[in-house]
């Protein structure tokens, strides 16, 4: 177990230092599987053995061998795109130069040309050639609804005379005498008496409520965060008034955000989640 986790080392050391792909096995990455799962086993089995914070350490390192060959695989496939389709020089012709990157396992042969795809269709789309493909349609005709007629003549209506009615008139009613309405009297409620916030010592008003902010602030500042230590530090002194360090490269260490801040900001360290 101690020979493979060496060699993540060596792996991790090339990738770092050279700007192509480290060479591996073609089975580099189930090897690496295989041997993170003998790990988990022996650390459930003996938490308090030596397989607990190797398990922790190989797979910090091997998520920095898998995102840095991730970048280098698409950048070189965006520089072939780029050297191989031309886009607004005439009319573009696809003709990829053969620069596959070297040392590419399987699982990242068909990565790298999956990239290679997707960037060919997208420049496709967006070419002078699929613009002029669009302009050589030939347009259908407009074709105008017909105009119907409009006819002047109108049927000719034949009008009948007709009788005068008779006016009957209208006997008038008798007259009623008036009738008043009283007003509606509304019967009067009494207002409850309303307590006054201060002779009530228990009344409370929701949008008052005190909030403490600066425990919130000082809590989020010793917040306690795990962090992979890049270069040699000497010994801290946290917020939370605990000693730190000293610190090696490699070491993954528990200390306050604040202090943690101070290794991001001088790239001395990093945020890891285990």
């Amino acid at each position: 177990m101690d020979k493979f986790y060496q060699e993540l080392r060596q792996i991790q050391k090339k990738e770092r230092n050279n700007g192509t792909l480290a060479r591996v096995e073609e089975d580099f990455y189930s090897q690496l599987q295989e041997y993170m799962d003998v790990l988990k086993q022996e650390a459930m089995s003996d938490p308090f053995s030596k397989a607990v914070s190797l398990l922790k350490q190989s797979q910090i390192i091997a998520t920095e061998i898998c995102e840095r060959r991730e970048k280098k695989i698409s950048e070189a496939a965006v520089i072939n795109i780029h050297r191989s389709y031309h886009l607004f020089t005439g009319k573009p012709q696809f003709d990829l130069v053969d620069t596959t990157p070297l040392n590419l396992t399987p699982e990242e042969e068909q990565f790298y040309y999956s990239l290679i795809d997707t960037l060919k269709n997208h420049r496709g789309n967006i070419s002078l050639e699929k613009l002029s493909d669009d302009d050589e349609t030939p347009k259908k005709p407009i074709i105008k609804p017909k105009e119907t007629q409009k006819t002047t003549l109108t049927p000719q209506v034949d009008v009948e005379k007709t009788e005068p009615k008779p006016v009957i008139k209208e006997k008038p009613e008798p007259k009623s005498s008036p009738i008043v309405k009283k007003p509606d009297v509304k019967p009067q409620v009494k207002p409850k008496p309303v307590e006054d916030i201060e002779d009530n010592p228990n009344a409370f008003d929701a949008q008052d409520e005190f909030y403490d902010f600066e425990s919130k602030k000082v809590a989020k500042d010793t917040e306690l965060v795990t962090m992979l230590v890049f270069d040699e530090v000497g010994a801290i002194v946290g917020v939370d008034e605990k000693t730190y360090g000293p610190f090696r490269p490699q070491d993954i260490v528990t200390l306050p955000m604040v202090n943690a801040k101070i290794f991001f900001k001088n790239r001395k360290g990093r945020q890891v989640k285990i």
